[in-house]
């Protein structure tokens, strides 16, 4: 029997990781307000978050497999998530220049038939080359940096061009979702 899969998320990020398994499932957006959840350990943080978006969705889809995430950058104790203007995507870049930080990419996944409820956060890090303001302009010009936390997006060459180093898993660090941890689950769910 096929089970119901189901990514309880709008990311289109965390879609291509889902697509690329070439799995059938279904996207349900979680209501929840991710800013209200905080906490001062980043990685408690963004697993609280992916945490939340399962929730909202397992009370509707109990027998479902669920998959939620939430991902953002730190850099300095800042957190860098998805800017709400250009301007503010542009101070981002700017201050996240030559800088190293962290990803924290926070995953539930739930699967009620096989007593799987699991959670936890995979953490990337990673330094930036020192940008200059008008490669900055241009880039924010000329992609959807409003939909990226941090307002970067290293999946594509010019994202990719902005790092100079990364240590931990690609995938949470490009995608938001490490597909290393899905794949485990999944394989586990019958």
């Amino acid at each position: 029997m096929k089970r119901h899969i189901i990514l309880a998320s709008s990311s289109a990020n965390r879609r291509t990781v889902i697509d690329s398994l070439g799995i059938e499932y279904e996207i349900i957006h979680p209501n929840i307000n991710e800013k209200a959840i905080r906490d001062e350990d980043f990685a408690l943080r963004a697993k609280k978050i992916a945490q939340a978006k399962a929730a909202v969705v397992f009370e509707k889809y109990p027998d479902a497999i669920i998959l939620a995430g939430d991902s953002f950058s730190v850099i300095n104790e800042e957190v860098f998530e998805k800017p709400s203007s250009l301007a503010e995507a542009k101070e981002m870049l700017l201050k996240e220049s030559g800088g190293t930080g962290k990803v924290f990419s926070g995953f539930r996944y739930i699967d009620r038939q096989n007593a799987l409820d699991v959670s936890t956060t995979v953490e990337v890090e990673y330094t930036l080359r020192k940008l200059s303001e008008e490669e900055i302009e241009k880039y924010i010009a000329n992609f959807p940096v409003l939909t990226w936390s941090g307002a970067l997006f290293p999946g594509n060459p010019q994202g990719a061009s902005m790092i100079k180093e990364v240590h931990g898993s690609l995938n949470a660090l490009i995608y938001g979702f490490p597909a290393e941890v899905v794949i485990a689950y999944l394989r586990q769910s019958h």
